[in-house]
């Protein structure tokens, strides 16, 4: 395998963009706002307070979480935008200086990388916050795929070729399948999230929520999970770092390859799968109801009109 200093020098791109995915799943800061007061039901029998409070107390952690998953500053798709305008201009400076021939597959592959992030940031600055830090995910996940395609051109040997190829690969699909999570996905924002948030925040206000209120705050935390579950999303990248360590394994390559297969593959592998297991809050909330002996079904004629919750107290 034979890398310039030029291609060297980018592999840290690679590197800094899969740490830019990884820190989309970082929480982020959550502003509660104020409670408005709702209306006591003095009807309410002593059962269906405790059945109020118990669905209350259940959903004020995961509410927490949810905001933490669909809240973002403006920040991070300003770092995009930049990162990913470096990255291109970089790359048309590179151009002119009369790039080797054998570079030109990897310098297009990073000029695409970079346009991708550059897009990526500038849409993240456009979409309402509730989408912003998903649709960075989704630029990042297909600039990386970009990236390794660049290498997986510059690549002589057939076997070695297979790391970068099977990363590309796997980027590729999961970034596609992001970006059909983000067109299927009708999110709650993350606005009245933090509202819902507020009311169940204390045992004081759970205290004065009514029943119906409850269920409407149910109804926004369910509508924060994905069509496409975060598993099937990164499974493509998962496999494809699997697969990436495949040359490693083979003693006639230079160990320098071999390595690098290696690293590579088992880096991406690893986080990948730890994406994957991460639960989303409203699963967590669903699998805590089934816990405590409690269910969420749909209320109403056409079972849409409400969410119940029944069990025994």
């Amino acid at each position: 395998m034979v890398w310039s200093s030029w291609s060297i020098r980018h592999v840290l791109h690679a590197v800094l963009v899969g740490a830019a995915v990884a820190s989309l799943s970082l929480p982020g800061s959550a502003a509660a706002q104020e409670p408005v007061a709702p209306v006591w039901e003095e009807s309410e029998t002593r059962e269906d307070i405790a059945q109020r409070r118990e669905r209350a107390a259940l959903l004020a952690p995961h509410f927490t979480d949810a905001i933490r998953m669909h809240s973002s500053s403006i920040a991070p798709p300003i770092l995009f935008s930049g990162v990913g305008a470096a990255g291109l201009a970089s790359s048309l400076a590179w151009s002119a200086d009369a790039p080797q021939p054998t570079d030109t597959p990897l310098r297009i592959a990073f000029a695409a990388s970079s346009a991708t992030i550059l897009a990526g940031g500038l849409a993240g600055l456009a979409v309402p916050e509730t989408y912003r830090r998903h649709t960075l995910g989704t630029a990042a996940l297909l600039s990386q795929g970009s990236l390794w395609l660049g290498f997986a051109l510059l690549e002589d040997d057939g076997l070695a070729r297979m790391t970068p190829v099977a990363l590309s690969a796997g980027f590729y699909v999961s970034g596609f399948l992001a970006g059909l999570n983000l067109a299927l996905s009708d999110y709650t924002p993350v606005s009245r999230l933090r509202a819902d948030h507020a009311l169940v925040a204390t045992p004081a206000w759970r205290a004065r929520l009514s029943g119906a209120q409850i269920a409407s705050i149910e109804r926004d935390l369910l509508g924060t999970a994905p069509a496409i579950p975060n598993w099937a999303i990164y499974l493509p990248a998962a496999l494809g770092g699997v697969v990436a360590t495949v040359p490693a394994w083979d003693g006639d390559l230079p160990v320098e390859t071999r390595v690098l297969s290696l690293a590579s593959g088992l880096l991406n592998s690893v986080w990948s799968f730890a994406l994957m297991a991460d639960d989303h809050p409203a699963q967590s909330y669903q699998q805590d109801l089934r816990r405590a002996g409690l269910r969420v079904a749909p209320s109403g004629p056409d079972g849409t009109a409400g969410l119940t919750v029944s069990g025994k107290f």
